[in-house]
């Protein structure tokens, strides 16, 4: 983690591997781009990673994603992220992402989790205490 990342601003490096035959970055990975600032948002709201990705209790799996283009990335090019809560339902959380480079924006993208109950493997209410941290969380 960057000594400046803060809940509203990761910082990343455009890695070689990420980019397509024509030097830029392939559109579906800007989705391991958020997944990666994803990692390291919810322990700087307050929800260390192995709570969200490793809880006996609960999963909270990926069921819709959706993104933006705006301006292309190449590899070795510095961007920014910024992860809001967009919205926390029922028993579900709406995460949007804002990726920037050179003080542009490059891509909007938004992710959709349900919680499930790992041994029903059903749909469950979000847990308060992870509600509470998430509906926390800078705007």
């Amino acid at each position: 983690m960057s000594p400046t990342d803060t809940p509203l601003q990761m910082h990343f490096t455009v890695a070689f591997d990420d980019t397509d035959c024509e030097g830029i970055v392939f559109f579906g990975n800007y989705f391991r781009m958020a997944h990666r600032a994803l990692e390291k948002y919810l322990p700087l709201i307050a929800i260390p990673w192995a709570e969200w990705f490793k809880s006996a209790e609960f999963g909270c799996p990926l069921v819709h994603a959706e993104a933006d283009y705006t301006l292309p990335m190449r590899a070795g090019d510095e961007y920014q992220v910024k992860i809001t809560v967009k919205e926390v339902g029922q028993s579900s959380v709406h995460f949007a992402y804002e990726l920037t480079s050179k003080g542009k924006p490059t891509a909007r993208l938004v992710t959709s989790h349900v919680f499930m109950d790992r041994k029903k493997r059903e749909k469950q209410t979000v847990p308060a205490s992870i509600r509470a941290r998430l509906e926390a969380a800078p705007k």
